[in-house]
């Protein structure tokens, strides 16, 4: 993320929401951070989850007057749980922070926090610097990175839980290949600044990174009120070997059958019921109405 003035952040008293399902290594640097916080002064308060949607339930309940930051400790599918509780809760709900325990930690790549040094993540929660987030919207539900649809959403829907916690992205390679023979890339229509763009895959992103370290849409910056739309027209194993070639070496909006538009909002159709992605989770069903939200967040970021 670009540097920007940032306002100093003393983190107090902070709730940190997360799994206990987590595997021994992400377990082991939740305590190192949790640690790391208490030795800075903070005052944490620590909320286990039981169940898919407790951690939205439990930032939606948390109340501004008891914690100055609450953490979502966990992958980019928690942080969009605790994002969607955090903006139906309160009017000016508390600050946000990440401890990224996930398969892609896109939002920490994002904010230059590396998952695997627990001091810097401790530092930034107790002293980080807030910067407001704009978040975007499909269908009602928030999302912080993107929101895709096509044969990635269908992947997110099929893949296989258990192998994703033994092998983390693995699972989606697998899934990919899986779908790859047999899915029917159906034809998406998105409308956009008055046009219409026909596409195979689609993707609005409100950050530059997409499942990992890998650049899909350049000029997209979470403190933007814009997404920046990728959308993409190829079909087929083609197709996908064209676009998975290109996204690891950060040249995919570089193709020139590929165009990445600004927007504020787009409707996406096609198939009716067709899954729509949202930070690495389910989130909606075509057709998709996506735009910049009126809520955003105040993310704590490294100084």
């Amino acid at each position: 993320m670009d540097k920007l003035p940032h306002v100093a952040v003393q983190a107090r008293r902070v709730l940190v929401i997360y799994n206990p399902a987590a595997g021994r290594s992400r377990s082991k640097r939740l305590a190192e951070v949790i640690a790391g916080l208490k030795l800075r002064g903070c005052v944490v308060t620590e909320c286990k989850t039981g169940q898919r949607g407790d951690a939205e339930i439990f930032a939606r309940e948390a109340s501004a007057a008891d914690h100055d930051i609450i953490v979502a400790a966990g992958g980019d599918g928690t942080v969009n749980e605790v994002v969607n509780g955090l903006v139906s809760g309160m009017n000016a709900p508390p600050r946000l922070a990440v401890i990224p325990l996930g398969t892609a930690n896109v939002l920490a790549l994002e904010i230059g926090l590396d998952p695997a040094n627990a001091d810097q993540i401790a530092e930034t929660i107790a002293t980080g610097a807030a910067r407001t987030v704009h978040l975007g919207i499909a269908n009602g539900r928030h999302f912080v990175l993107m929101a895709g649809a096509g044969l990635d959403a269908h992947v997110v829907e099929g893949v296989n839980i258990a192998l994703k916690r033994h092998t983390g992205k693995l699972a989606y390679v697998v899934e990919s290949l899986r779908q790859a023979f047999g899915y029917d890339f159906p034809a998406l229509q998105v409308r956009a600044n008055g046009e219409i763009y026909e596409a195979r895959m689609v993707v609005a992103c409100k950050g530059r990174f997409y499942g990992g370290p890998f650049i899909a849409a350049p000029d997209a910056r979470l403190e933007s009120p814009k997404l920046e739309v990728c959308i993409l027209p190829m079909s087929g194993v083609s197709g996908l070997v064209r676009y998975g070639m290109a996204l690891p070496m950060n040249k995919l909006a570089e193709l020139p059958e590929v165009k990445v538009i600004s927007a504020e909002s787009i409707t996406i159709l096609g198939p009716r019921g067709a899954p729509l992605q949202g930070d690495g989770d389910i989130i909606a069903r075509l057709p998709a109405e996506v735009s910049i939200a009126r809520e955003t967040v105040e993310l704590v970021v490294p100084g």
